[in-house]
């Protein structure tokens, strides 16, 4: 097989325009009309409002390009487009060779007799999604609802284009992945699955292949299975029938190295390289696969409060500590490896074991699960339907077909895929009637038969879920299934809600805050818009009463302020306590609740939403509440009966000894019923190490306190409970003396301590890596982190700034 790419320099124009423009492929048509100064930056400002015009247009994209005469000598000429965002009509030389209407799949197209030698010109032209899916929603017999904008349901086109409560409406069009010409004989492979088949001692496991032939011949199959150095080689000959032909080749590795999520063992990859050959031994086709050996089951069984909800890999139950994915760009040929591999390392270093790839975005780049599957990374893979009414004709359920057929055979090699969903929130929405009193539940044959089917047939590996939420006659309820908790923000109660939330896998729950101010100052347009309620701050946040809820959080935990730098750091720390009170109730409640994912993880574009990462992958300051709240080992403080529980919680696969100190503290440092005492936590699991009454407390001075060490004695977590609202609190102004070490090169140890009760110290340093920030130091308490930055000690010194909740003064030591 010869490849020849078509990607890099294209043109483009308004199909009634004549001007031609410069133009990339992969890109889209905003990304070209910024490019070509015709439309401002819709991330800035209200911009967004100044390119609505572009979703109603349609689009002509042309590429020129040379053939030379051997190219058209292959038997068969293929023009293939990874993907066409997404109503589009391709031309070759004048003459129409397809149409497109899914940018989830790929598009290939017989071109072998519209190719000539020389120049050739391929045409795509990009038709409006607005007026084809307005077309389509006018002609259908019922009107489905879909959001502010319900004509989105009747294409297969990522539906947050269309606007979300935490993104901007950009209605794109373009072609998004890369194109290219294809040309072979004989026979190719059209698709390689290394499934395994039964898993013991040694692992029993299928290379299955689709092999596409122009004539009955023989072929040779030469394959190398490699986990480091080889462990397996063969070459087969077989003799095949002329046409499509499906192909198992049972196999046996010994002394399988398993994939496991991160904390429960390595992450072993296996490496299939297969070449299919004629039988003069020349190359037809090759193929280079990448596997895992492991098993998957979600385990669910009757118990006495409801229905278990367990992910199990390789027969260990695990706790899924993780978070929402949604696209990482509004426009998606943006997207880089690099910011895939930021995002993703940041995921890992924060505990994460599990990301939720939303139903209302896109099935990710392959670098996406390329990464996931090296870093330990579990991914729960929703299909794309959400929060909407979908049609369920046969020819929009023969689409979807096809397109999980295409997305599973794309996917299933990955072992860190160990799910697969039917949809976000529909079956809840239909439950709740969010979209009135119905009869009917539109698209239920989609996530009910056509997705389960296609599941079955193509995947048994791993299971299939139909909805998220979904258990139970409530899909959102707290016996069965998944459930997503949105009484916290969207139902206004307060975030100590959530330790009345006993669900079974918590797989939505999160709590918005604005972004860095850097962030913030790229996207207003004056220094007059830097405040909470200005035009431009509210533009940029798209959910509903945004602005107001922040304030309302803010409201019942601290005192009211004014100030936009204070409003931002009191809103992020909000966030921070908010997700550490969820997290932390839910690991206390392991294995009742085995999952816990907060919505969401990142932006795609600057915005004020729910991320704990924003989209210039600024760490907001929950970042680091989150990666406290994940630590493998863990104590966690939780009132309950008039009592304060003390859990040790432990993910690893091995019983943790060690001692727990605690006692009650006032602000000021003066200890009470101090204790230190020898624990156990078994492994993998949660248990009370303590019960303490709540007597004689001055709830306004006062707060208790629980330190957890190993048997070196190394602190490995600390945590405290206060007694009263912190805006109510008799705090001290706090000084915290501190020094900085050199331990390495640009590697530094950063030692404070407080006279003072000190909350939330934001240590702040460009360019800076931090282990751990915005901590509380305990009065008269030594605090050390460590951190990475590109200086030296003494530019450390003019550089770093350190600030804090109630910390009135910094010195040096």
């Amino acid at each position: 097989m010869e490849i020849l790419r078509l990607d890099g320099e294209w043109e483009f124009k308004g199909i009634k325009d004549k001007r031609w423009y410069k133009a990339k492929v992969p890109g889209c048509v905003h990304l070209d009309l910024m490019e070509n100064n015709i439309i401002p930056d819709p991330f800035i400002g209200k911009n967004e409002l100044e390119v609505q015009w572009v979703e109603k247009e349609d689009w002509l994209y042309r590429k020129k390009f040379e053939i030379k005469k051997d190219f058209l000598n292959y038997s068969s000429i293929y023009l293939e487009f990874e993907g066409v965002d997404t109503f589009s009509e391709i031309y070759l030389n004048g003459k129409k060779v397809g149409e497109t209407n899914n940018m989830f799949i790929s598009w290939e197209f017989n071109v072998k007799d519209f190719l000539v030698e020389g120049e050739n010109i391929l045409e795509v032209k990009l038709l409006s999604p607005i007026k084809v899916l307005e077309e389509r929603a006018d002609k259908y017999p019922f009107k489905l609802h879909g959001g502010d904008y319900s004509p989105r349901v009747f294409g297969r086109k990522a539906q947050y284009s269309f606007g979300w409560d935490w993104g901007p409406r950009l209605a794109t069009s373009g072609i998004w992945k890369s194109v290219k010409l294809k040309g072979w004989n004989k026979a190719r492979l059209l698709d390689v699955w290394v499934p395994v088949r039964n898993l013991g001692e040694n692992a029993q496991i299928n290379i299955e292949l689709d092999i596409e032939l122009q004539e009955s011949i023989p072929v040779d199959i030469a394959f190398r299975i490699s986990h480091k150095k080889p462990v397996l080689e063969q070459r087969l000959r077989f003799t095949l029938p002329e046409g499509r032909i499906f192909l198992k080749i049972p196999l046996t590795i010994k002394n399988p190295k398993l994939w496991f999520p991160q904390g429960y063992g390595e992450q072993n990859l296996y490496t299939l390289q297969l070449v299919l050959l004629d039988e003069n031994g020349e190359v037809l086709d090759k193929v280079e696969e990448r596997f895992g050996i492991r098993k998957v089951e979600l385990f669910t069984q009757e118990d006495a409060k409801g229905e278990s909800f367990i992910f199990k890999i390789n027969n260990i139950p695990i706790f899924a500590k993780g978070a929402n994915w949604i696209p990482a760009d509004s426009f998606l040929p943006r997207i880089k490896e690099e910011d895939y591999r930021v995002l993703l390392t940041r995921a890992k270093e924060a505990g994460l074991n599990m990301l939720r790839v939303w139903g209302g975005g896109i099935y990710e780049n392959d670098i996406f699960y390329d990464l996931c599957d090296e870093l330990g990374i579990m991914v729960w893979q929703d299909f794309m339907f959400a929060c909407a009414e979908y049609p369920d004709d046969e020819e929009f359920l023969s689409e979807v077909q096809k397109e999980a057929e295409f997305v599973i055979k794309r996917l299933r090699n990955h072992p860190s895929i160990v799910l697969w969903c039917g949809n976000n929130e529909n079956h809840w929405g239909y439950y709740a009637k969010w979209w009135g009193e119905r009869e009917k539940f539109w698209g239920e044959e989609i996530y009910n038969r056509v997705l389960p089917d296609v599941c079955a047939r193509l995947d048994l590996t791993r299971p299939y879920w139909p909805s998220s939420p979904y258990g139970g006659k409530d899909p959102n309820s707290q016996e069965i299934g998944d459930r997503h908790n949105w009484e916290i923000w969207h139902g206004w109660v307060d975030f100590n809600g959530y330790l009345r939330d006993n669900g079974r896998f918590i797989s939505e729950f999160g709590m918005q805050a604005p972004p860095v101010a850097e962030t913030i100052k790229k996207f207003i347009t004056s220094e007059k818009e830097y405040y909470p309620q200005s035009v431009e701050m509210e533009f940029h946040n798209k959910a509903r009463e945004g602005t107001e809820r922040i304030i309302r959080y803010i409201a019942g935990h601290f005192k009211i302020t004014e100030d936009m730098d204070e409003y931002i750091y009191l809103s992020q720390v909000i966030q921070g306590l908010a997700l550490k009170t969820g997290i932390e109730h839910w690991r206390n409640n392991k294995f009742h609740t085995s999952g816990s994912l907060i919505w969401q993880w990142n932006d795609c574009w600057p915005v004020v939403s729910w991320s704990i990462i924003d989209y210039y992958k600024n760490l907001k300051p929950s970042y680091y509440f989150v990666k406290r709240a994940f630590r493998n080992i863990k104590v966690n403080i939780e009132p309950r009966n008039g009592k304060l529980l003390v859990f040790g919680v432990n993910d690893t696969l091995e019983k943790f000894y060690g001692k727990m100190e605690y006692a009650i503290s006032t602000f000021r440092g003066k200890r009470r019923g101090k204790r230190e005492v020898e624990i156990e936590i078994p492994e993998n699991s949660s248990v009370v190490l303590g019960e303490f009454k709540l007597e004689d407390i001055d709830k306004y001075k006062e707060f208790f306190y629980v330190k957890l060490y190993n048997e070196k004695g190394e602190l490995m977590d600390q945590n405290e409970y206060f007694f009263a609202p912190f805006k109510h609190l008799d705090l001290p102004d706090a000084v915290v003396v501190y020094n900085v070490e050199e331990i390495g090169e640009n590697s530094y140890l950063l030692n404070m301590e407080s006279d003072f009760l000190s909350l939330w110290v934001a240590l702040k340093l460009e360019n800076a890596e931090w282990e751990d920030n915005f901590v509380n130091i305990y009065p008269k308490t030594k605090y050390s982190i460590k951190f990475k930055a590109p200086y030296s000690l003494k530019e450390l010194e003019d550089k770093l700034e350190i600030e804090g909740y109630n910390l009135k003064k910094v010195r040096k030591s």
